[in-house]
């Protein structure tokens, strides 16, 4: 895999399309299996809920059911979906590097939120195999995926390539809350080489999705660190957003 010391790194569209096409993912041309346009997604995805501080319930596929979307620690690399069943229980627990796709020696991580503020879930992903040493890898597929998601891939027939993986290699996705705004925002956790971590911030943008790499932003909620000590990641990003479940 290709590495770099650059701390900003340019990944030009036409490398990461050939990335997404020879890596064996699913694309985004791929289409959702179902529920896509129905009107019940936009109101289950509303009524999102937290059955705990790491446990949102909400439908994610788009098919009226509410499904189960654990994330274990807040950090997005072990999170998992059980899909809801029509008598409201849940199915078998899948975790989202297997349905994604990732190999064994790469890492998923994924956040999950109402991005664009459209009343539906989204994900959005990063795969990287890590470098193991002091020059990080950049990602092999990291995108903004709108919701409704396809239940067996994951993928989004509106699926964009977002920049998270280009600035360095993602440890840690996380939801935030920077701008006081009603619509979740993105911490991420790089490790950008020399020793050194970043988090940096992703804006979203009303109706657009996330916002891109922002100097301004991340002057203002960015912040350095150490592989010892790393900066503080949010682990409230979802009790920001989402009530608790009755």
């Amino acid at each position: 895999m290709r590495r770099t010391r650059s701390r900003w790194i340019a990944l030009p569209l036409a490398a990461a399309a050939l990335t997404l096409a020879g890596a064996g993912y699913a694309s985004a041309v791929n289409p959702v299996a179902q529920g896509a346009g129905d009107e019940s997604a936009r109101t289950a995805a509303s009524a999102a809920c937290l059955a705990d501080s790491t446990t949102l319930v909400g439908d994610l596929d788009g098919d009226g059911r509410a499904d189960r979307i654990t994330n274990p620690g807040h950090t997005g690399t072990e999170m998992t979906v059980e899909w809801g069943n029509k008598d409201g229980s849940f199915g078998e627990k899948h975790t989202v590097r297997d349905l994604v796709g990732a190999g064994r020696a790469e890492d998923a991580a994924a956040a999950v939120a109402d991005f664009d503020n459209d009343g539906k879930l989204d994900m959005v992903l990063n795969i990287v195999e890590p470098s193991g040493g002091d020059d990080p890898s950049t990602a092999d597929l990291a995108e903004f995926r709108p919701g409704p998601l396809n239940r067996i891939d994951l993928t989004s027939p509106d699926a964009v390539h977002s920049d998270i993986g280009d600035h360095g290699e993602v440890r840690e996705l996380s939801v935030a809350r920077y701008n006081d705004d009603d619509t979740p925002d993105l911490a991420v956790l790089n490790n950008i080489g020399d020793g050194m971590m970043d988090r940096e911030a992703r804006l979203s943008q009303p109706g657009g999705g996330l916002g891109d790499y922002d100097g301004v932003a991340n002057g203002k909620y960015g912040e350095s660190g150490t592989w010892a000590e790393p900066p503080a990641m949010p682990t409230d990003g979802w009790s920001q957003f989402f009530s608790p479940c009755a």
